[in-house]
């Protein structure tokens, strides 16, 4: 009986494992063409084939839209899906304009992966003109207009993971933190996360701008010791890239946000999608805005939960691949 740490030695990439982990379980042959990054799957006389995360389900035109991250707010507003306000940065002038008329705002580079660019929350002109600054240089769009301005939405932040029709898996994202026990400075404690991080091949909890000025605006640093239990939020950023955490909760989510997950992924025009929802009570329909469509969504983020049960998405996945090609 092969472990998810065969299939990772197999695959030599943390995604591409799982599907190969369902396609034995859904009895469906498969190669890997190259290790670490191309998979091929056969059923019957169909093959088809995944590029680490990318899967056939995604078409040119959908990823295009996910991938700029303007042109999906534009498209959802135009489908009357709830989004946040959204404007095109062309200068750090339209970055301070934006700020004065939002106040609490979220400054990110037009194209990029795994929140990479993105600053949540500038206090002031100057923090405005340095994110602005960062979003630029990190935007990978070619285009002319690299920054984006965007409203800030009050709420916790959940990925629903779309296919075709059906919601497989839910989880509510927490943003990198410690939990105090009265003894470790946050620094210890960070190490102490981050050793448990690695061990389940989660990347750490990176120290940064970002963390120092969430601590300065708790009147803490590194060396500050919490007290027991108690919970200090590093970052505003809840990516897993960066240290976040999440919890399963598909039982949770109210119907509503199911439908507009769903409906959010079929207005890019395709059959599967990682949508991130912004709300602050996912158990009623509640003002919220759709801020993201991840068009290659990781499956890490379903199977590494720090509470919750573990939903094996990459198995509704292959089986809905798999029913495609074998009815075209």
């Amino acid at each position: 009986m092969k472990t998810y740490t065969d299939y990772l030695k197999e695959a030599g990439n943390v995604h591409l494992a799982y599907y190969l982990e369902a396609a034995d379980e859904l009895k469906i042959h498969y190669k890997v063409l190259v290790p670490s990054l191309l998979a091929e799957f056969r059923c019957k006389d169909k093959v088809w084939h995944i590029i680490n995360t990318a899967t056939p389900l995604t078409n040119t035109t959908s990823a295009t839209i996910a991938k700029r991250k303007h042109l999906t707010n534009l498209v959802l507003e135009e489908s009357a899906i709830p989004v946040p306000k959204q404007e095109k940065l062309k200068s750090p002038i339209d970055a301070i304009k934006f700020f004065a008329k939002y106040k609490r705002i979220v400054i990110k580079p037009t194209q990029q992966l795994g929140g990479i660019g993105i600053t949540l929350l500038p206090s002031n002109e100057k923090e405005v003109l340095e994110a602005y600054t960062i979003a630029k240089t990190k935007n990978k769009s070619k285009g002319n207009i690299g920054v984006l301005g965007e409203e800030f939405l009050e709420g916790e932040n959940y990925r629903l993971l779309v296919v075709g029709n059906e919601i497989v898996g839910t989880v509510r994202r927490k943003a990198a933190h410690v939990i105090g026990d009265g003894k470790n400075s946050i620094q210890e404690l960070i190490n102490l996360f981050n050793n448990k991080r690695k061990t389940d091949l989660l990347k750490p909890i990176k120290i940064d701008n970002e963390v120092n000025l969430r601590l300065r605006e708790l009147n803490m640093t590194l060396d500050s010791i919490p007290q027991d239990k108690e919970d200090i939020i590093l970052r505003y950023s809840c990516n897993l890239s960066t240290g976040g955490t999440t919890q399963e909760c598909n039982k949770e989510v109210h119907p509503y946000y199911k439908q507009l997950a769903i409906d959010a992924v079929h207005a890019i025009g395709t059959e599967f999608g990682g949508v991130d929802i912004i709300t602050p009570d996912i158990t009623k329909k509640v003002k919220c805005g759709i801020n993201e469509i991840n068009y290659n969504p990781g499956l890490r983020i379903h199977y590494k939960v720090d509470e919750g049960e573990i939903a094996r998405v990459a198995i509704p996945i292959m089986k809905y691949i798999q029913q495609k090609y074998l009815n075209s």
